[in-house]
């Protein structure tokens, strides 16, 4: 054989080699030590250590099988841990890694007949129990952590009487809250959830309820479930799993069966289906695990792999194998186009000013201004402190940070308050940086001040702008009766008592800088004058609302004028007038 035939099947020999390395496959792995053969272990993949953790799960028939023990694993092998304290025995659970807080979350299960409601945490070496009351007791539920909202979501599962769930529940790093979203999946147990941080996104597919299993994926964004309709779905099935493949930015789920009976493992699964945002595709691995359900999954980043461990299998029996997924090579997408604002201007619902001031807020908009769409939430605080990134975005103003309280991704915009000590008199430099790149800059006037008070564009009546007047019962505003439909509503009378709101009236005293919560009374250090059409109000408050960021509340006395449903209002600060043209309904009563 010369040289050149030699160098040929040695080719043809690697090819298949080289092509199944790049085709996304399952793979066995022979770890020199391993966890026992069991079902419903719980797995999460812990991301500080580089390790994914395993707890618990049935071992075998009967009480005594059901096992407490901790593993983890490096990307080879299985390593036995021994922590001081540990959960108690349990099948059935659900566990999720808080990479914000740093830990693994484990709530409820089930042992020996009895149906646990404890949270424990995992901090890499040891296990604390929470002392904090959560969600009731319950099994067979599932877990995702929520990386954008920085919150562990639980959903579902069947409680101690055996009904099934469809409670949405958030853990965020400290205490369990009850959420309240508008729709909900139905009632089920024994289904999967997983966060698709591309999507910002938790995915959650089947389950089962009584003698049926689910084929439905629903779509959890922090505030609400929207039930997906993708043109193609995984069968129905329940005991399945699903982790988040971060490098192909998919969810990958894998096996389960279409029996809810732990006794009668028919119809099992070994297909492997993706989920894009949009739909689901079922791959087709040269080698799969054995078809099971009842096993437990999570995705290793730092292997970029996701681990498959145990499970039952058609016969009953327990598996003790692991597996991982390898999704392919990853195609690099091009970067995304750099932010561009388009225009700025103050809020537009206090006048939508082209100048704007220190502490006043600003309305950016442009394209690919975010990767996302959501407002600040309680966790993005730090104390009292306003954030100033909100997902990776930024806003640049004179070199110094704003504060963020809204991005929008479609249509483009972000809603920011300035700094305080931003210089004035001129136009500063503004930038958006989305999280990859930084738009160009564009200048922006600052004056001293830019007030402006509340009024909307739904205030626009007949042509003509109302302010935004609330009545003491904080629910009936100052507008002609009925102006607007579904709005409870009257003519103010010589006497009430008003709240007005606005923006850019500038200091208070005691100091309160832009981006804080305000906590304390204060006071502007300019004098507020409001008048009904020539006549002046007594103002009895002029301020920042207490525990809001950078809006102003004055309380007004409406003055003894005349009846009329389009009484001009303005005021001016400090002495110089307010550009905004507001009128406000007056009229005595009965």
């Amino acid at each position: 054989m010369n040289l050149r035939t030699a160098l040929a099947n040695l080719v043809l020999t690697l090819l298949p080699l080289a092509l199944s390395a790049q085709t996304a496959n399952w793979t066995q792995q022979n770890p020199n030590t391993s966890p026992s053969a069991r079902s419903t272990p719980v797995m999460a993949y812990d991301s500080m250590r580089s390790q994914v953790v395993l707890f618990g799960g049935q071992a075998g028939s009967g009480q005594q099988a059901v096992q407490n023990d901790t593993w983890t694993w490096d990307g080879a092998n299985w390593t036995f841990s021994h922590p001081t304290q540990s959960p108690g025995a349990r099948s059935n659970s659900a566990m999720a890694y808080d990479s914000t807080h740093g830990q693994a979350v484990l709530f409820g299960g089930d042992f020996s007949g009895s149906v646990l409601g404890d949270t424990w945490l995992w901090d890499g070496s040891n296990w604390t129990q929470s002392p904090q009351t959560g969600p009731p007791e319950r099994g067979l539920h599932a877990m995702a952590y929520d990386s954008v909202h920085g919150q562990v979501v639980l959903f579902g599962g069947e409680d101690s009487n055996g009904v099934p769930l469809n409670d949405t529940w958030v853990w965020n790093g400290s205490s369990w809250t009850l959420e309240h979203p508008r729709f909900s999946p139905p009632p089920r147990f024994g289904h999967a959830m997983a966060f698709d941080s591309v999507h910002g996104q938790v995915v959650l597919f089947g389950g089962g309820i009584g003698a049926s299993t689910l084929s439905d994926t629903w779509l959890w964004d922090g505030t609400n479930w929207t039930k997906a309709s993708p043109p193609t779905s995984p069968p129905a099935r329940s005991f399945h799993a699903m982790a988040y493949d971060a490098p192909h930015s998919q969810v990958l789920l894998f096996g389960g069966g279409t029996s809810n009976n732990v006794s009668l493992n028919t119809g099992l699964f070994d297909d492997t289906w993706v989920w894009d945002g949009s739909n689901w595709t079922q791959m087709s691995p040269k080698n799969n695990p054995s078809p099971r359900n009842r096993f437990n999954m999570a995705f290793d980043s730092g292997h970029a792999q996701a681990v498959v461990f145990g499970g039952r299998d058609a016969n009953s029996g327990f598996l003790g194998d692991t597996w991982t997924w390898n999704g392919g090579p990853v195609t690099t997408p091009p970067p995304p186009p750099g932010p561009t604002i388009t225009s700025i201007e103050s809020a537009s619902g206090f006048g939508g000013f082209s100048s704007v001031a220190p502490g006043s807020w600003v309305e950016i908009y442009g394209s690919n201004l975010a990767p996302d769409t959501r407002s600040w939430v309680g966790a993005d605080f730090t104390g009292i402190n306003a954030p100033t990134s909100l997902d990776g975005v930024e806003v640049l103003i004179g070199g110094q940070k704003a504060f963020i309280d809204y991005i929008s991704s479609k249509p483009g915009q972000i809603n920011a308050q300035l700094p305080s000590n931003i210089p004035t008199g001129g136009p500063l430099q503004l930038t958006v940086n989305n999280g990859t790149a930084t738009s160009s800059p564009v200048n922006v006037t600052v004056n001293p001040v830019e007030p402006g008070l509340l009024a909307p564009s739904a205030f626009l009546i007949g042509g003509k702008q109302y302010v935004v007047a609330l009545l003491p019962d904080n629910g009936t505003y100052v507008l002609p009766a009925g102006a607007i439909p579904g709005v409870a509503s009257r003519p103010a009378q010589p006497g009430d008592v008003l709240t007005l709101y606005g923006i850019g009236f500038g200091a208070v005293t005691p100091n309160i800088p832009a981006g804080q919560i305000a906590t304390v009374s204060n006071q502007l250090a300019q004098p507020v004058q409001i008048l009904f059409g020539q006549t002046p109000a007594q103002v009895t408050f002029q301020g920042l609302t207490q525990n809001s960021v950078g809006l102003y509340q004055f309380d007004v006395v409406v003055p003894p004028v005349p009846d009329n449903l389009l009484t001009p209002l303005t005021f001016n600060l400090g002495g110089v007038a307010g550009t905004q043209t507001l009128y406000i309904a007056v009229q005595k009563g009965s």
